[in-house]
């Protein structure tokens, strides 16, 4: 153990705080290609380390405690002639307990400076509740602190999934205080959690933001610290500064340039939210005004206990908000094929679509239902269109030779704006009801095909799964009309690729999933759904499923299998929906 002389009579041990990331036993990092998925996996053992315990007796402190409703976690103070590791582990144990006491108890263990200095809610690195961080002494004398990392939370609410195996590293230094007390002097901004503590002590919200056309929500989670009064808060201020980078481009807030809260921000008194913005936040006219009271309203009517919100902008109250559809809208059934017809629901009380001969074809497949009530199928090579009441349908699209069967179309979807999209020998292309096609394209796919794609509740978002194992979250870039004008910048979403993985549909409005298969050969695959900034669901699959569906807000979710059969899940069974019913698929509202 290295230890230097200090100016004030005090000694240190090991140099300036620091943490990195690894992505496995080399020291080089892995491409955006090479995501495979949310770690879930333990930090590997270190040579020589020594493991943080994650139990021990219960002792008193004399942190005083302000809330006196919550819950109360205590963890000790620094022990007398505490060594530099234990110095350490009690810090991360007073850290879990932080939330109870302000983090005064962690601060203990900081020289005071360093206590004056440190953030702790500035970043949240967060690991599997199933490990333990490692802790051992670097070669400078320096005490390192090592885990299996799930992602990074940072101060806005976002979190960000890390790499499947990735391992985290930071480091503390520590000095000797003139009694001989060790104390940390260096280390980073915020703390170190477990996920099970991170959602207990932080509450996931959504907040909503607009689409470009004013018509729909489109929610980003994102998690801020339990208090109430705080929480509803952080959610009005993370809508004041706007969605994830990535999802700017295909949203809208309405509020203005200067917007902020004001006084309180927000005053919770028994179910109602009074929301003080500045005078600047007003956005003018009544219709932008009722826009963005829904926002706020559907946004805060997520902490129980709020039915009301009121809001002002300076002395304008904002008044009532506008009536946007709900995010798990009535979208009236599956829709499917039956004896070469389209029919809309399972059981015996479905109803007819369209006829084998209104389609003109005994072969057709992949039956999508538009808006306006239009029915789209494949037949050979081509995307045929069926109106709403009319009796014969029509090619808007052929790729390719017509004897070469599908000739390199999958499923179509049709979105709310009238354009269907559908994958055209491995690129996404989108046609409208007159044949116009458009070929949407985006750099972060360049030169990779698309093994498949899903398109969000309200149409904007598109989940992408390329050749290399990627998937990929982006916004649909649309001009004034709705139409397609490209694709924006890509979100990546580990957990959902991977080897094995297969499919991808979105399962709500947050959330993805996708098939993976067992690696056993008996084994059975898995459902897994990833929320996009949240924690990862599995559930096990039935035997010979090779396919996923399901309905984008509900979590209604189906799977295929090789027997021609398609499973629902009811509680914690899967049971036979169909074995009729072929091609299903959920329509856009």
């Amino acid at each position: 153990m290295s230890r230097s002389s200090d100016p004030c009579g005090s000694r240190t041990r090991g140099a300036a705080a620091g943490a990195g990331l690894r992505t496995g036993p080399g020291a080089g990092g892995m491409s955006r290609r090479g995501l495979l998925g949310l770690a879930g996996s333990a930090a590997a053992a270190l040579s020589g380390c020594t493991a943080l315990p994650s139990s021990g007796e219960v002792q008193e402190s004399n942190v005083v405690v302000t809330d006196t409703n919550a819950l109360i976690e205590t963890a000790p103070g620094p022990v007398v002639d505490a060594s530099p590791e234990e110095i350490v582990r009690g810090f991360l144990r007073a850290v879990n307990a932080g939330f109870s006491d302000g983090f005064d108890t962690a601060r203990q263990f900081l020289t005071g400076e360093a206590a004056q200095q440190w953030k702790p809610l500035e970043a949240v690195q967060v690991y599997s509740s199933s490990t333990e961080p490692q802790i051992s002494v670097a070669a400078d004398g320096s005490i390192m602190v090592s885990f299996g990392t799930l992602g990074r939370l940072s101060t806005d609410g976002v979190f960000a999934p890390a790499l499947q195996d990735a391992i985290y590293e930071t480091s503390f230094s520590l000095v000797a205080l003139t009694a001989g007390q060790w104390r940390i002097a260096g280390l980073e901004a915020g703390i170190l959690l477990p996920f099970n503590r991170m959602s207990k002590n932080f509450a996931v919200h959504a907040l909503h933001f607009l689409t470009k056309d004013h018509a729909r929500f489109i929610p980003e989670l994102r998690w801020y610290p339990r208090e109430p009064v705080g929480l509803a808060r952080s959610l009005v201020a993370g809508l004041i500064a706007g969605p994830s980078a990535w999802l700017a481009q295909g949203t809208d807030t309405l509020l203005p340039s200067g917007a902020a809260l004001s006084g309180e921000g927000v005053v919770l008194e028994e179910d109602r939210a009074l929301v003080l913005l500045n005078s600047q936040a007003n956005p003018g006219d009544g219709d932008s005004r009722a826009l963005v009271a829904a926002q706020i309203q559907q946004t805060l009517s997520q902490i129980s206990g709020i039915t009301r919100v009121e809001i002002r902008a300076g002395s304008v109250e904002l008044g009532p908000a506008a009536n946007l559809p709900s995010l798990s809208p009535d979208i009236g059934g599956v829709v499917g094929m039956v004896e070469g017809g389209v029919v809309q629901g399972t059981g015996t009380t479905r109803s007819t679509l369209a006829t084998a001969q209104a389609l003109g074809t005994t072969e057709a497949s992949s039956p999508a239902l538009g808006a306006d009530g239009s029915v789209y199928v494949l037949s050979a090579s081509s995307l045929l269109r069926l109106p709403q009441g009319s009796t014969a349908a029509s090619v808007i699209l052929s790729v390719g030779d017509p004897a070469a069967g599908a000739g390199g179309l999958k499923a179509p979807i049709a979105d709310r704006h009238g354009w269907v999209w559908l994958l055209a020998e491995g690129q996404l292309a989108a046609v409208n009801a007159s044949g116009q096609r458009v070929d949407p394209r985006a750099s972060w796919f360049e030169g990779d095909a698309v093994e498949a794609f899903d398109l969000s509740v309200e149409s904007e978002r598109l989940a992408v799964r390329l050749a290399s194992g990627a998937v990929v979250l982006a916004v649909v870039l649309r001009d004034s009309n709705g139409q397609p004008t490209g694709i924006g910048a890509g979100h990546d979403l580990p957990r959902a690729g991977g080897p094995g993985a297969s499919g991808i549909s979105w399962c709500t409005a947050t959330s993805v999933g996708a098939l993976v298969q067992p690696e056993e050969v008996d084994g059975l695959p898995e459902v897994r759904m990833v929320q996009v900034g949240g924690p990862v669901t599995t559930m096990i699959g039935v035997r010979s499923a090779h396919s996923v569906i399901a309905d984008r807000s509900e979590e209604m979710i189906l799977l295929n299998d090789d027997k021609g059969q398609t499973w629902q899940r009811r509680g914690a069974t899967w049971r036979v929906l169909t074995d009729e019913v072929t091609d299903l698929s959920f329509p856009l509202p």
